[in-house]
């Protein structure tokens, strides 16, 4: 009995690991300006689709710090529920040079499966750099971060990145690649690529394919909306 309450546990923990922070980057938002996003992923597994949601908040406090909120709720193979909520700061931590940036997230909220609540806290060293090309103007970011999930007892290293183009055509490609590893533990990976639509009121609608390796490997569709204020 022990035994199995661990590996579910333990599943738990590394498939909430696998829900992206959203769009957590090296980029601080301009003061008294706000950042929202609403995702949704449906994907199948053992014959069932299983979703999951997610909402994301970022609120432009000064030039030199950012505050945010990351929530997301989703539903494992055995139909237990997981998820987290938790609260960050992002910080500049160096001058920017050629377009790049660099920041640091600190995060603190917590973390849940089947109803059962704990602590969680996560720090992230992003780096960030605006590039143009053919096509329009672009990013590319790149996050490394530590997170624990108590009741675990070891951390999940996590190298994140992201590329994709901010202007230039109203149809633009997104790729976001994610990663995993905790001591003793497979790596996990996910791979999003994904199209970004522009719509009215500075509003930006993303469709995109995942295919994640965590217990079983899947694929998910995945459905977002972006609101800038």
């Amino acid at each position: 009995m022990r035994v199995g309450l661990r590996a579910l546990l333990c599943w738990a923990i590394l498939f909430g690991l696998t829900v992206p922070p959203a769009f957590a980057g090296a980029w601080l938002r301009d003061p008294g300006t706000k950042f929202f996003s609403y995702g949704t992923t449906v994907r199948e597994s053992d014959g069932f689709f299983r979703p999951e949601y997610s909402f994301y908040g970022e609120f432009g406090i000064s030039p030199y710090l950012t505050l945010g909120l990351d929530f997301n709720e989703a539903q494992g193979p055995s139909g237990g529920q997981s998820g987290h909520a938790l609260v960050f700061a992002r910080f500049p931590i160096a001058r920017s040079w050629q377009n790049t940036k660099v920041a640091i997230e600190l995060g603190l909220g917590g973390n849940h499966y089947l109803g059962n609540w704990d602590g969680m806290v996560r720090s992230t060293l992003s780096m960030g750099r605006g590039f143009s090309s053919r096509w329009g103007n672009g990013w590319i970011n790149v996050d490394t971060g530590l997170e624990l999930r108590r009741p675990a007892s070891r951390p999940a290293v996590k190298l994140d990145a992201t590329i994709g183009l901010s202007e230039g055509m109203r149809f633009r490609p997104m790729l976001q690649i994610e990663t995993t590893y905790i001591t003793g533990k497979p790596l996990i990976w996910a791979v999003t690529p994904s199209v970004m639509i522009d719509g009215r009121n500075n509003q930006t609608w993303v469709v995109g394919v995942e295919r994640k390796t965590a217990g079983p490997p899947t694929l998910g569709l995945r459905f977002g909306l972006w609101r800038k204020f």
